[in-house]
């Protein structure tokens, strides 16, 4: 089992970029931070995983990468009714066990469009040969 400072390590060089590209909207380089396993969770709200998004929209099988286009899509939605997005806290916490790295966070975020948006965030990163990729992504909105 590794630190929570090893974790943290690890894992901000990744989020930093992560973060960068969603916000510069280069959804095709965000794509390669996920997990093809990858789930997103609107806590109270709706969920986007394989096997739902395989349900949904079967055109899309061919792919292995059909969860990460829902998943973008989703983020997209969301960057354009958010408009410009500046984080006011950002609080995480990093555990690592095995191949896995979860970080917890409570943050908070001003929007242009949507006013302050407050949630606790989980993120659960798997080992994939010598990077991380994003498998679990849960948002609690307060």
């Amino acid at each position: 089992m590794g630190s929570s400072e090893e974790a943290k390590d690890i894992l901000a060089p990744t989020l930093r970029q992560f973060h960068e590209l969603a916000i510069a909207k280069e959804f095709e380089k965000v794509a390669a931070f996920y997990d093809p396993d990858a789930v997103l969770v609107h806590a109270g709200k709706d969920a986007v995983y394989g096997r739902e998004a395989k349900i949904k929209t079967p055109f899309m099988l061919k792919f292995r990468a059909s969860i990460i286009s829902a998943i973008l899509k989703d983020l997209q939605d969301f960057l354009s009714r958010a408009g410009k997005l500046t984080p006011k806290t950002y609080e995480p916490h990093y555990g690592m066990c095995g191949d896995f790295i979860i970080m917890i966070s409570d943050y908070e975020t001003e929007t242009e469009n949507m006013g302050v948006l407050k949630a606790k965030l989980t993120q659960i990163w798997r080992k994939n040969g010598d990077k991380y990729l994003l498998l679990h992504f849960e948002d609690v909105r307060k």
